[in-house]
């Protein structure tokens, strides 16, 4: 950390303290893209990749959150410190996450090895924050065990974060709609672990022997995350699945190279995202002279 200057020096070394004043500050700089936090941010990634990263997802109203604070407890009781992301739609107005943290997980909030954070996503395709992969650096180099990334089941966040997080708990529950119909979206496929949520319901054995004829070498788990049913050994296997992850070379491999590819598109659009396009050009597209794909390739000539 020796490019670091005095200040920057007193927001990192806090950070790998565990300190949530300056984690909270680097995080909302990250999620502004403030290019402050690029060498905080450099200087903090030597001291992560210990953290155990496991993406929650499935459809809207099957229990995440509720299922999530169950995981908190279950690893706080064995001493491992966590930490939540919750990716949130980002408002309209200003890009800011619409759904607060202040609401979820509230009986963890005292907690000082709990974190809870909402993350916009800022209006990336595929619902996915370009900030996420810098967050979980943050977090990682902080010291937290076990980060849980949360999507909240709109457009194609349940897919994308299969490429995002080494792990990936995807939920469902009885009485979700067309559930075969979300199958042949892709949803299913996405899971390393496939969860069965709300398992008090009468619906829950008939939807979970569909799912073990459909898919009988899929991993199957049932749970009941309001009472409590399934949380054990749903925590062991987890524990096992993480270990596994630890020596997957491959698996690594490709989470690094999807970051990479982000972070390069992120780069590319930021340097001719702004530049405007001429009167002439566009007057030239609509007088039909020029297409506009052609536009595109020649500004993207520089980068192929």
């Amino acid at each position: 950390m020796g490019s670091l200057n005095k200040k920057d020096h007193e927001i990192v070394d806090p950070i790998l303290g565990g300190n949530i004043r300056s984690i909270s500050r680097l995080l909302t700089q990250i999620e502004h893209r403030a290019p402050e936090a690029r060498p905080l941010l450099k200087a903090l990634y030597t001291h992560t990749g210990n953290a155990n990263v496991i993406g929650v997802t499935g459809p809207g109203g099957v229990g995440k959150s509720t299922l999530i604070n169950r995981l908190i407890t279950g690893f706080r009781k064995e001493k491992h410190s966590v930490a939540v992301l919750a990716i949130d739609p980002s408002s309209p107005f200003s890009g800011g996450a619409i759904l607060g943290d202040r609401l979820r997980m509230h009986e963890h909030f005292l907690d000082q090895d709990v974190y809870i954070r909402s993350l916009a996503t800022q209006g990336m395709w595929g619902g996915i924050s370009p900030a996420l992969f810098e967050s979980i650096h943050v977090l990682d180099a902080a010291g937290y065990d076990v980060i849980l990334i949360e999507t909240i089941g709109v457009g194609q966040d349940e897919v994308q974060i299969a490429r995002l997080t080494p792990t990936v708990l995807l939920v469902l529950s009885p009485g979700i709609g067309d559930e075969i119909q979300a199958m042949k979206a892709g949803l299913f496929e996405i899971g390393d672990i496939v969860v069965v949520n709300k398992g008090d319901l009468d619906q829950s054995d008939s939807f979970f022997l569909k799912l073990r004829v459909l898919e009988p070498e899929r991993l199957l788990m049932k749970v009941d995350s309001d009472g409590g049913s399934g949380i054990p050994e749903l925590l062991n296997i987890l524990k096992k699945e993480m270990k596994t992850v630890k020596v997957n070379r491959r698996k690594k491999i490709d989470l690094i190279a999807e970051e990479l590819r982000l972070l390069l598109c992120e780069s590319i659009a930021n340097k001719i995202g702004n530049i405007p396009f001429s009167e002439q050009e566009i007057e030239a597209v609509l007088l039909r002279e020029k297409n506009p794909y052609e536009l595109i390739e020649t500004r993207l000539k520089p980068f192929s």
